[in-house]
């Protein structure tokens, strides 16, 4: 389906680990200021100081910040001045040729995703610098949007106009309950199978454990 999208800007990269080290350093996970209501409500709940994959090394600072929520994902937006963006802005990003007026399977074109490009299937022991995998960039210009980490995105889950299940009733569907937010791309560790701009992954807000970081937009 089609949706029209005002005129937007989206980061060329996922917010790394480097920047995301001044949203700590300022005393973000302390600053109310940041946070949503709820959010600040599973903060108090939860007392974190950091993401649950963080790591102090200055070597990892190109790589995507890796193992938070959305609600940590939505104060740093908030800290950077930015927001998140919305599931169909990110699959613009990743999908959309404005020169040929069509959308992509990948960020890259039709051609099945490789190790050359991006990061996934295990193929390294981590995450990568966000700007490693020149050859999957998108036509607009954005790296990264397939591989590395599951980027949070602002959209509740929810089904698409006339939306059938496939495979099973129960996949995806019962879901739709206001309750999820949807992720879009994927991460080192997902099958090539799953690589397409168009695959949506959707957690509950405060699920940290997945290889998840986020882009901001404005």
């Amino acid at each position: 389906h089609r949706c029209y999208l005002e005129a937007y800007e989206i980061d060329r990269y996922p917010v790394t680990c480097g920047e995301y080290r001044q949203f700590m350093e300022v005393g973000g996970y302390r600053d109310r200021i940041f946070w949503s209501d709820a959010g600040w409500d599973w903060l108090q709940a939860n007392p974190v100081t950091a993401p649950l994959y963080w790591s102090d090394n200055p070597l990892l600072d190109r790589h995507p910040v890796c193992g938070v929520s959305w609600y940590e994902a939505q104060a740093y937006a908030q800290f950077a001045g930015k927001r998140l963006p919305t599931e169909a802005e990110w699959e613009k990003a990743a999908s959309w040729n404005p020169a040929t007026q069509q959308q992509r399977l990948y960020p890259w074109g039709n051609e099945a995703p490789t190790q050359v490009h991006c990061n996934c299937d295990r193929r390294q022991s981590g995450t990568t610098p966000v700007d490693a995998y020149p050859n999957g960039v998108s036509a607009y210009g954005c790296y990264d949007l397939l591989g590395n980490v599951w980027e949070w995105t602002a959209s509740w889950f929810e089904g698409y106009p006339g939306f059938q299940f496939f495979p099973y009733k129960g996949y995806s569907h019962m879901y739709f309950d206001g309750e999820h937010r949807v992720l879009k791309g994927s991460s080192w560790v997902t099958r090539p199978w799953t690589l397409r701009s168009s695959f949506r992954n959707w957690y509950h807000p405060h699920v940290r454990q997945i290889y998840a970081g986020f882009r901001c937009a404005r």
